[in-house]
């Protein structure tokens, strides 16, 4: 399904940032763990300046999770219905769907949820627990994904400690399976603390001005919407199956999900924050639902919930691929909602961060060349923030440019080059801010973008000479976390 559409549209500017921070190879990075910025290097030194090849990562890890799902559904005792229902919700789920069509860290969690799901399963039904060591490997290279992995920690405690899983915590495998995901950790965790534990600030800053803006009807409205309401009847359903009879083996992923669903609420996260515990959940639904339609001897109700969720593919495929212009995209989406979407950003947003990139590469190289040798010897060229930034290093190639730097993320703690600097260009920051910096500062250009989201169509590019302090001195005052 992804693969004619890879690079119908351009890089996302997160994109841009794994692959600036892939090429600073490290343990660890000021807002994320470090494997997927090392997944973009290893794309970028596979396939060159590919978008196909970066993005097919992505791919893989989206495919990945649903043919895990699939493997889960058999282990619960589901067949070949129950399989498409659990995985057919998958890739109907914008959730899912969306995330697999550009490089990003959430399309990696799924695969480590589910897998951890699978080897559960297998340890309850088993009896083995040598198993435990195997989730431990995959939270340990989880948390080097994401370091929201916690929640999946939180959540297998909560679930062990309220089903008769809580005896294995009188063996040594799940004490060894904790060290060995500790140990695969580590050293992202010495990184927090060689650097002042960066992410912790860049966390406390997220909670306060983004986290804090979600209440709870957009949170719980969100799980259906993101999920697509059409799949809202099968992974409630799998809940019900958890905490029926017939799925009290497998109690721990009802309270896995109830667990997270109750604290994620609390603390106002972001609406996907829950994605990856459905996986599971759908697994348990297809398979409740498959035993539901045999119990009732309800055959012909299997092509009616089929045709309802191909539909449904059909219906918002539009949406969650870039099958047409993004244009176009933006028309269906009011039609779809029947115009209940004013601003249609919410939902294409992401896609309409894949544009302009080039163009803003090709503004910087412009205003730069038009300096002398002698002051381009002399010029930093600053990004506001990562997107620029890694646009300019990725392209800045082509146009002769040299490194841009940044205060925003990791750019901060990369720092600046020790050179003499008397000009400073500047992409994307308020014209108003540098003011306060510089005593000379000139639009040197302005750019009208396409297909950009709204906020971002005016790309502005300054010349900034005469700081009011040395920059060694303002460089402190520039972090952005």
């Amino acid at each position: 399904m992804h693969l004619p559409f890879l690079a119908r549209y351009g890089y996302h500017h997160d994109e841009l940032y794994f692959l600036d921070c892939g090429h600073h190879l490290s343990f660890g990075y000021v807002d994320q763990s470090p494997i997927v910025p090392w997944i973009a290097r290893l794309a970028d030194f596979l396939f060159g300046q590919s978008l196909f090849g970066l993005r097919i990562f992505a791919v893989l890890a989206g495919a990945a999770a649903v043919f895990i799902t699939g493997l889960l559904v058999q282990r619960l005792g589901g067949r070949k219905f129950a399989v498409f229902a659990a995985c057919f919700s998958m890739l109907i789920a914008p959730n899912f769907i969306r995330s697999s069509i550009m490089l990003c860290i959430p399309v990696f969690e799924p695969i480590i949820w589910v897998s951890c799901a699978y080897f559960v399963v297998r340890i309850i039904q088993e009896n083995n627990l040598r198993l435990w060591i195997w989730i431990g490997v995959l939270i340990g290279i989880g948390l080097m994904i994401k370091h929201s992995t916690l929640l999946l920690i939180f959540g297998l405690g909560i679930g062990i400690l309220l089903t008769p899983l809580r005896n294995h915590l009188r063996t040594r495998w799940p004490y060894l399976a904790g060290a060995i995901a500790l140990c695969i950790f580590l050293p992202n965790i010495l990184w927090q603390i060689a650097n002042d534990w960066p992410t912790v600030e860049f966390l406390r800053n997220l909670n306060r001005h983004t986290m804090s803006r979600i209440s709870i009807f957009q949170f719980v409205l969100g799980q259906i919407l993101y999920l697509n309401p059409v799949t809202a009847p099968i992974w409630i359903g799998g809940l019900v199956f958890f905490f029926s009879k017939a799925g009290k083996p497998y109690r721990i992923f009802g309270w896995v999900y109830i667990s997270l669903f109750v604290l994620l609420m609390l603390i106002k996260s972001k609406i996907y924050y829950l994605a990856p515990a459905y996986p599971a959940v759908l697994a348990g639904g297809g398979t409740a639902l498959e035993q539901f339609i045999i119990r009732k001897n309800w055959p012909r109700l299997k092509p009616v919930i089929a045709g309802t969720m191909i539909l449904a593919l059909i219906l918002f495929a539009p949406i969650l691929l870039p099958i047409t212009s993004i244009d176009a995209m933006d028309r269906y989406c009011k039609v779809l909602s029947f115009g209940s979407f004013e601003n249609v950003y919410e939902i294409t947003g992401d896609l309409h961060g894949q544009f302009g990139w080039k163009e803003r590469v090709e503004a910087v190289a412009k205003v730069y060349h038009t300096l002398s040798p002698t002051e381009c010897d002399s010029t930093l060229i600053f990004g506001s923030w990562y997107g620029p930034t890694g646009a300019i290093n990725y392209f800045g190639g082509e146009y002769g440019l040299p490194k841009a730097v940044s205060g925003h993320m990791t750019y901060y703690l990369w720092g600046f080059p020790q050179k003499p600097i008397t000009t400073v260009i500047v992409a994307d920051a308020p014209i108003e801010k540098l003011k306060t910096m510089f005593d000379d500062v000139i639009i040197a250009s302005q750019t009208t973008l396409k297909n950009v989201n709204p906020w971002e169509q005016q790309f502005y590019v300054a010349i900034c000479r005469k700081p009011k302090v040395g920059l060694h001195e303002l460089w402190p005052k520039l972090k952005n976390w």
